[in-house]
């Protein structure tokens, strides 16, 4: 029998002062456990234990929990929510993602990659000559909603209605869900009827585009149902734009402090899958996965009831030092074992070699075009939603 999670160290992750300055922090207590008690459960915080509880069966989602003590546990909005593919376990998430693997392959996503390339320079060449730019509202906030809906296949002039509907479904996966209950019911019901008429005309007038394949997506007679078809795409659009959006802030701020990495990627922009890498592992815009233990576990000598709320933490086992080299200095060359902030196992990010896709392309343009690069004025950051990047984010660069 392990020890108590009541004997653990205790960190708040949502203290203003751990969250000014997580990594001493977490650094002090990676040294005393791998485990610290939270004010909802537990976060597990070194390498080795992450790594074996993203493959664990015996832990599930936590978004259902989450959802329901913020008030959403029933209505079409909670339907919704439970049947996405990062919501649902066992044998009913394995058949959804057997449903749709085809769709999000590596060669799926590179299709995609001279499209990425012209929206980069598209967005870019807006602001290329004044030589400044508020990065967020110029290009993050655009680029990757365009890229996703492309890979949809939704029309251009309803590209909008998509990122404001991000921008609100962002709070259905946070502890900021019960404060902007109205605001995400409206944007998912908003979404939903889309979706619908979207799939309906994919239905009859099929294209070569993502929603289509959905569709079409079949395995032994069995499809995916219509709230299935929505909750895939609002997952997707969550996904694929707000997380993006805020790991392209992540990693021009990172550059920014860094600037002899970001002139070594303009010249070698074969590099950018690297970068890309090491942007996630040290920057990454999601810092962990939340779980429930479904029976009692043990993890490094500590007991875990079931029922527990186990916050798996990929900032700290990306920076744990008994397995990482120099784990805070920020190098694009470096050998580096793989990071966490994709998550693992079951659950792993569907869209994950799209995301890599969009992050790459940007990366091997933008050096060359913003070069030296730098933070004009402080940076204005979201916190409390579970992603977290720049809101706000001005630059000054060499005028091309």
């Amino acid at each position: 029998m392990g020890r108590s999670l009541e004997e653990a160290p205790f960190v708040d992750p949502l203290d203003p002062t751990v969250r000014a300055d997580p990594e001493p922090v977490f650094a002090a207590l990676r040294r005393e456990s791998a485990v610290a008690r939270t004010p909802v459960g537990a976060s597990v915080i070194h390498r080795e234990e992450v790594q074996a509880l993203l493959l664990d069966p015996r832990l599930v989602s936590a978004i259902p929990l989450l959802a329901s003590v913020q008030g959403v546990s029933e209505g079409p909005m909670a339907e919704m929510l439970g049947a996405t593919v990062i919501a649902v376990d066992g044998p009913d998430h394995a058949r959804l993602r057997r449903l749709v693997a085809r769709s999000f392959t590596p060669p799926a996503a590179d299709r995609h990659r001279p499209a990425m390339r012209r929206l980069v320079d598209q967005l870019v060449d807006e602001f290329a000559a004044s030589g400044r730019c508020e990065f967020v509202a110029e290009f993050a906030d655009h680029y990757p909603v365009q890229v996703i809906c492309e890979v949809l296949g939704v029309a251009q002039e309803d590209h909008h209605l998509f990122a404001r509907w991000g921008d609100s479904l962002t709070y259905m996966l946070s502890l900021e869900l019960g404060a902007h209950l109205a605001e995400v019911e409206k944007a998912s019901a908003g979404l939903s009827e889309y979706v619908d008429e979207l799939v309906a005309d994919r239905a009859t007038n099929p294209r070569e585009d993502l929603v289509t394949s959905l569709v079409q997506a079949s395995e032994g007679g069995d499809r995916l149902s219509p709230i299935e078809l929505r909750a895939m795409i609002g997952a997707l659009l969550f996904a694929g734009y707000d997380t993006t959006r805020n790991q392209l802030g992540q990693a021009l701020v990172t550059f920014c402090n860094h600037p002899d990495q970001w002139a070594l990627l303009a010249e070698r922009p074969e590099l950018a899958p690297a970068a890309v890498n090491e942007v996630m592992r040290l920057a990454g815009a999601v810092a962990g996965v939340p779980r429930v233990s479904t029976e009692e576990l043990e993890v490094a000598g500590w007991t875990v009831p079931a029922g527990t709320v186990l916050f798996l933490s990929a900032a700290s086992a990306n920076r744990d030092e008994r397995f990482v080299d120099d784990p805070l200095t920020f190098d694009i060359t470096a050998d580096r074992p793989p990071h966490f902030t994709f998550g693992g196992g079951a659950h792993h990010c569907l869209g994950m070699s799209l995301a890599r896709a969009e992050m790459e392309e940007a990366l091997r343009v933008l050096p060359a075009r913003m070069r030296n690069v730098r933070i004009d004025g402080e940076p204005i950051w979201r916190l409390g939603t579970g992603i977290t990047g720049p809101t706000e984010l001005n630059l000054r660069f060499d005028p091309s």
